[in-house]
């Protein structure tokens, strides 16, 4: 029976999902005791305290929030198994449970452009390796998709104002910010506290999401459905990163103290989808008549959409509103339709649909949609199916 002490955030979804991933791993196998530790007691410098009383306790593992300069090393030397959740850096001599923060970024980023943004944001802590990471992803996937685009940046100044901040100085940056906006926060709580400044400022060319959209990343629904509007966000494995964890602990207790260090390894957690809520519900674009007719197609995906139907829409012939589309996003309007269809199929998977019900619903053909999926994707619908199922 292994013993595993874990010292982080329960206030958050993170860390009781890494919790669920640990304690399902331990159902399946040989039942396990987790002690959980309040944070607290790193922050008050008692950390020496902890390592004595895992020792007493004889934790075969401890799973924390540890800051750079915390003592770990006493978890090490008493032959105790030590992961580190990711909350400043990364250490060379732990196991990391880190994410695969650039994807996380790369994702927002076209989610973002799929959307018809042009101008885009970013409000992160600096200092912290999954918002620097985030950050780094975001702008490199608009830099490669949008040459001529930028990406506006605004950075609390320190770590102690994730919750007391200055409120004046991110509102006059987002009254600043060219109009309509995408912003990703990053995380969830980042995000909820754009969405009250906006809402305490009340003007009226920051409306949410007409002239700003605004995502958070770790879809934590206690803070996601207490905002309004509510907040979009991206998923991440992290129930499937805490099965791995406890797998790797099972796995390492096979071997003798002074061997398991060499076979430390990372985890790392993978963002799945993004959960679109009301403060992303909206297809802008500079273009009023591209903006019309992305609005049409994302509302009409359960019907056959034809192009014909799209020009009835515009003052424009087929051959200027093909060619005005395509200038202005990058992709044909055709493609634009297919992406739309395989995007809104992802949604539906996420939600609990079968791939045959999600593609009744979207009144196409399957073998259709699901090459179109592959070729976009990469897998098939039943595969990302799958794949969704074994993250959680």
């Amino acid at each position: 029976m292994a013993r595993v002490l874990m010292m982080t955030d329960f206030s958050e979804s993170y860390a009781n999902k890494l919790l669920s991933g640990i304690m399902r791993y331990s159902h399946e196998h040989e039942p396990w005791t987790v002690c959980k530790v309040p944070l607290s007691l790193r922050d008050s410098g008692r950390m020496q305290e902890l390592v004595n009383f895992a020792t007493r306790w004889k934790a075969d593992a401890v799973i924390g929030q540890f800051r750079s300069g915390d003592p770990v090393e006493g978890f090490l030397d008493r032959g105790i198994i030590t992961l580190a959740q990711d909350f400043q850096q990364r250490f060379p001599n732990l196991i990391n449970i880190s994410g695969d923060y650039y994807l996380s970024g790369e994702m927002a980023a076209d989610y973002f452009i799929e959307k018809g943004v042009r101008y885009f944001a970013f409000y992160g802590i600096p200092g912290m390796v999954w918002s620097e990471e985030r950050l780094e992803g975001f702008s490199a996937r608009i830099r490669e998709r949008l040459p001529d685009a930028t990406v506006s940046v605004h950075m609390k100044t320190s770590l102690q104002e994730i919750w007391w901040y200055d409120t004046d100085s991110l509102t006059e940056w987002l009254a600043a910010l060219p109009k309509p906006v995408a912003i990703l926060g990053c995380d969830d709580n980042i995000a909820y506290q754009i969405i009250e400044a906006i809402t305490q400022v009340g003007r009226e060319d920051m409306r949410i999401p007409d002239d700003i959209l605004v995502m958070g990343v770790d879809n934590d629904a206690s803070v996601c459905q207490m905002c309004s509007p509510q907040l979009s966000s991206i998923n991440q494995e992290v129930e499937h990163a805490g099965y791995q964890a406890a797998a790797l602990i099972d796995e390492l207790l096979a071997f003798p103290p002074a061997e398991r260090r060499s076979r430390y390894r990372d985890i790392i957690v993978k963002p799945s989808y993004i959960t679109t809520r009301q403060s992303t519900d909206a297809y802008i674009h500079q273009n009023p008549y591209v903006s019309k007719v992305m609005y049409y197609v994302n509302e009409n995906l359960g019907s056959r959409i034809k192009v014909e139907s799209l020009v009835d829409l515009v003052p424009m012939s087929r051959r200027m509103l093909e060619t005005t589309f395509a200038r202005e996003t990058g992709i044909s309007l055709y493609q634009y339709i297919i992406r739309a269809r395989v995007n809104r199929m992802k949604d539906l998977i996420n939600a609990g649909h079968s791939p045959l019900q999600a593609a009744d619903e979207l009144g196409t053909e399957y073998k259709i949609i699901a090459r179109n999926f592959k070729n976009l994707t990469g897998m098939t619908p039943a595969e990302y199916a799958k794949k969704q199922l074994n993250s959680h």
